[in-house]
């Protein structure tokens, strides 16, 4: 392999801003009592403060050096940029490859059976020891996907590989038991609006069917493995808040799911972090609604959390338009106070005085500046499902996928589903095509040191054999980077 074909660490991007997770996070950002916790410390330099979080929260740390003024060649704006983020990054990713359900369900084209069971076997030839193998759902819907019996009986027997499969119902899960599927898979939506469109039920009774499901597959032994679609953005609705994703993950984790699976099904989710430092203006508009005494500026964390509690004792619950009947309102609270961190931080002034806001201001603020952010959504869930529960599934739709990634694996994650040659996307999703490719995902978990028992020229080769079944080029940007480099 040559110097060029070799994956490129992140100490080749000096100026990657990421570290604005660890100061920007609500577990980092806390103040008063919570220091002594977390070890948060301050430095002062030239005069300014600089405060430094250690959160147990997050595996996020961050390295501050300063660079001496005696440096030779480096200008002052380098010098005020000293930061450079360690990643504690997990070692080992497991690879949900999901090309030959997802990737192949909205090809116009009926693929033979014979080319998907030969794609599978190449796909686990690679070292991928997880492969969604098909779906049983009614060939009315998905007819590319009508041979699912045919593809079962043909691999269920190769060892040391999980082949879940897709059953949208209790009918489709008994399909899947009698073609000896030792795995299946269920499918939410955090979007009402898609949930009708895609498998023509609201979300809470897709619930009450997968329930159902469940049960079953207890009953039999059977792993289940659990999707929420639409975590970011809804072709239909917008974009989709993340207490909305966190109601159904948490349902479908309390029902028995194994594994959740989020999926950015239309593509549109960034890495986002910029909530924070926009909201707390719009917060201070409601400083004269709740009859609180008068302050010219906030001093401390604990204010603003007199003023949050004060919020709550007069029963606003228009913060997130949580949806979950309990009436839990997620991530707010925590947002609000980081942003009055975020702005003590840079030494700034907040003053009471600010213009008044209507409260449906800042309630819009909230849900539009929280909604689309992977960080955001990813937070919310995890507030209710284990990290070792979750997966993420994105699409590459807008470019967006290996950000997600990466900050999903800051977050403790490492499941990430993907698929080779970026086949697929949804077929109730206008142009939502492209999902991660697979080739694409282990190029850059291999140049960050992380073990995922693949090898990556054998599963080009899968990604070639099928794209030249499909008449097409590989969808992936490593192997069409990697075949110019060897023609």
């Amino acid at each position: 392999m040559s110097s060029l074909e070799e994956p490129l660490g992140l100490g080749d991007l000096p100026k990657l801003s990421i570290n604005r997770l660890e100061r920007f996070s609500p577990s980092a950002c806390r103040a008063g009592a919570d220091d002594q916790n977390t070890s948060n410390y301050k430095h002062r330099n030239g005069g300014n403060n600089q405060t430094f979080f250690h959160s147990s929260a997050h595996s996020w740390h961050l390295q501050c050096r300063y660079a001496d003024s005696s440096c030779n060649g480096l200008d002052v704006e380098f010098r005020a940029l000293p930061r450079k983020v360690l990643w504690d990054l997990p070692r080992f990713v497991q690879i949900v490859e999901v090309g030959p359900r997802d990737g192949l369900q909205n090809e116009k084209s009926i693929v033979p059976t014979s080319v998907k069971i030969e794609l599978i076997h190449k796909l686990v030839a690679s070292g991928l020891s997880v492969v969604e193998a098909t779906s049983f759902v009614s060939p009315k819907w998905v007819p590319q996907l009508a041979d699912a019996k045919d593809v079962l009986e043909v691999i269920r027997h190769v060892p040391d590989v999980r082949f879940p499969v897709l059953t949208p119902n209790l009918r489709g899960f008994e399909a899947a038991v009698a073609a000896g599927a030792k795995e299946v898979a269920v499918f939410a939506s955090a979007s009402e609006s898609f949930s009708k469109s895609n498998i023509n039920c609201t979300i809470k009774e897709s619930l009450a069917r997968y329930r159902d499901v469940i049960t079953s597959a207890k009953k039999h032994g059977i792993r289940i493995r659990g999707y929420v679609s639409c975590v970011v953005g809804c072709p239909v609705e917008g974009a989709i808040h993340p207490s909305k994703v966190a109601y159904v993950a948490k349902e479908l984790y309390d029902m028995g799911c194994s594994e959740i699976s989020l999926g950015d099904t239309i593509g549109v989710g960034t890495p986002g972090t910029d909530f924070v430092a926009l909201c707390f203006q719009h917060v201070i508009s409601w400083y004269h609604y709740l009859s609180l005494p008068f302050k010219t500026n906030f001093e401390a964390s604990d204010d603003v959390s007199l003023f949050l509690r004060a919020l709550q004792s007069k029963s606003i619950n228009m913060l997130a338009q949580c949806m979950c009947e309990k009436g839990e309102h997620l991530l707010i609270s925590d947002h609000i106070i980081c942003s009055f961190n975020c702005w003590t931080f840079f030494n700034a002034t907040i003053l009471a005085t600010l213009p008044t806001y209507v409260i449906g201001t800042f309630t819009l603020l909230a849900i539009l500046s929280v909604s689309g952010k992977v960080l955001a959504m990813l937070e919310a869930v995890l507030s209710f499902v284990p990290v070792d529960k979750l997966a993420v599934h994105f699409h590459d739709t807008y470019g967006q996928a290996l950000a997600n990634i990466l900050v999903s694996l800051q977050m403790g994650i490492n499941i990430v589903d993907s698929s080779v040659s970026g086949l697929g996307g949804c077929p109730y999703a206008k142009g939502a095509t492209g999902n991660v490719a697979t080739e694409d995902v282990v190029y850059m978990l291999h140049g960050l040191g992380i073990e995922t028992n693949v090898n990556l020229n054998k599963l080009m080769d899968a990604g070639d054999y099928i794209s030249n079944r499909l008449g097409r080029p590989s969808g992936s940007k490593t192997t069409t980077a990697l075949h110019k480099l060897t023609t």
